[in-house]
């Protein structure tokens, strides 16, 4: 009997062993997961910041389009996306399909890769410019950025058309009469026009580029169509495993007149073809929700010549800061010695804080563009102070830095929009619209176009174009004798 006892206390003991064990064993993992998550958050500089996503709607600078912003501070995923909206439905779904699909596949990636290691962090990015045609069709142009481990990049770039006016939206098919011949001429320009670019001729896998532009309709979908030129887009690595970028081709529509529908071709005669593209050039006042307008208004920011004295030159550049653009061109910079004003997104400096204090750290000048990039004179007295307001307490807060310049986007101001804040309203007279052509050789021939004693210069460091132009504009402003100064050294004069 007390033996048979001694059994079941011993198997009670047992049991009770086995729970503790268990708990133990449980609590441990517990404890690990935890710290695994810490580690993650404390990586991302956001520990304990509770997740946020916003998301607003605001009119654009063109009849019949919104702009929609959404934005995410959340310590693993983070993103800032910006996108079209029209009246017109079957568009908003298309455009809106796009947008799900790249932040669902973003925050998947973010979710397995959590899951392997417990320590991924990711970013997105997507913007859009907006480019016009007479016709009445605008190109959106969706820029989308995004990093995996900050090493991990992929760019990718997608158009839609509108006509937001009509609804109708515009294919290649469309834009060439449904032609095959007009295909097939179509596929030898584009082709040749890569072979001799410079730009992509480095590392330039030609099996590739064949493939890229065979006759198929699919190939050529991705364009941008402005009143000089088509603009083809590819995959980043179409053409090279090495490409940073995706890369593209630049078509002058006077190559392909005679191809296009009658509603898209030039007006003009051969003869004179070029002094129109000129004048296109010159008139395309605004083409992108997230760049500048050429003309900002009657107001100048420049001075009267110094008589006796240095011809001086103001270097400007908006809506950074950008990880890998920024860096090269404050590697630029230094070399010439040259100081410049950055005029900065609140939104990105939220993101890239590190890079805007690289540009405190590099002495050059600190200036308020904005949280959101919107046409402010849409926009109430409210939500006017918030987007400048919260633009200088971040880059002050990142980079200890006094923010000592505003600058509207599109150069859109009003006495309502200038009397929300006691920064001086620096605008430029010399725009090298690098945002639109992307071609380094422009950059410079506008510069010497245009450039004079007191010049302020705009350019925006977040397109590669301009980081690979940037060295020829400072050698021939040195050559020509400009001394380089800040905006407010041009202001307060």
């Amino acid at each position: 009997m007390k033996r048979s006892q001694r059994k079941r206390r011993i198997s009670w003991i047992d049991v009770t062993f086995s729970i503790a064990i268990i708990t133990l064993t449980f609590a441990a993992i517990y404890l690990i997961t935890q710290k695994t998550k810490n580690e993650a958050l404390a990586t991302s500089g956001k520990e304990n910041v509770t997740t946020v996503i916003i998301v607003d709607t605001i009119d654009s600078s063109y009849p019949g389009i919104k702009i929609v912003t959404e934005t995410s501070n959340d310590a693993i995923s983070p993103f800032a996306i910006q996108y079209p909206q029209s009246v017109h439905q079957d568009f908003n779904d298309e455009v809106t399909s796009y947008i799900e699909t790249a932040k669902q596949q973003y925050l998947t990636t973010i979710n397995q890769q959590q899951e392997v290691n417990g320590k991924t962090a990711g970013e997105l990015n997507i913007s859009f410019e907006t480019v016009p045609h007479d016709s009445g069709i605008y190109s959106f142009i969706i820029k989308k950025d995004r990093f995996i481990d900050k090493s991990n990049q992929k760019k990718e770039i997608h158009v839609f058309h509108l006509n937001p006016e009509t609804g109708n939206q515009l294919t290649v098919e469309q834009l060439f009469n449904e032609d095959p011949n007009n295909l097939k001429q179509l596929s030898s320009i584009v082709r040749n026009t890569i072979y001799k670019d410079p730009m992509l001729q480095e590392n330039l896998d030609l099996q590739n580029v064949h493939i890229a532009t065979e006759e198929l309709w699919n190939n050529f979908n991705n364009f941008a169509l402005t009143n000089d030129h088509l603009r083809f887009y590819f995959q980043q690595g179409a053409f090279s495993a090495d490409e940073l970028e995706p890369p593209f081709a630049v078509i002058p529509l006077k190559e392909i007149n005679t191809m296009l529908a009658d509603e898209f071709k030039l007006p003009l005669d051969e003869s004179q073809m070029t002094d129109h593209a000129t004048k296109t050039l010159e008139n395309e006042i605004e083409s992108t929700e997230n760049k500048e307008v050429t003309n900002p208004g009657s107001e100048s920011n420049t001075i009267d010549p110094i008589v006796d004295g240095p011809k001086r030159v103001a270097l400007t550049f908006d809506d950074g800061p950008d990880p890998k653009i920024t860096t090269q061109i404050l590697d630029i910079l230094k070399k010439y010695e040259a100081p410049a004003t950055f005029f900065m997104l609140g939104s990105r400096v939220e993101y890239y804080p590190e890079i805007a204090k690289l540009v405190q750290v590099a002495g050059h000048e600190l200036g308020n563009h904005t949280w959101t990039h919107p046409d402010l004179r849409k926009l109430s007295v409210e939500k006017i102070q918030s987007e400048i307001n919260q633009t200088t307490a971040i880059i002050e807060q990142e980079t200890g830095q006094k923010v000592t310049a505003f600058r509207p986007p599109y150069g859109a101001i009003n006495q309502t929009v200038r009397s929300q804040t006691s920064l001086p309203v620096a605008l430029w007279d010399v725009d090298t619209l690098d945002w639109q052509h992307h071609n380094p050789t422009k950059i410079l021939e506008i510069v010497k176009q245009q450039t004079k004693d007191g010049s302020i210069i705009l350019m925006h460091d977040i397109h590669q174009s301009t980081a690979d132009g940037l060295d020829a504009v400072l050698s021939f402003l040195q050559n020509e004798g400009y001394v380089f100064v800040t905006v407010s050294e041009i202001l307060n004069k």
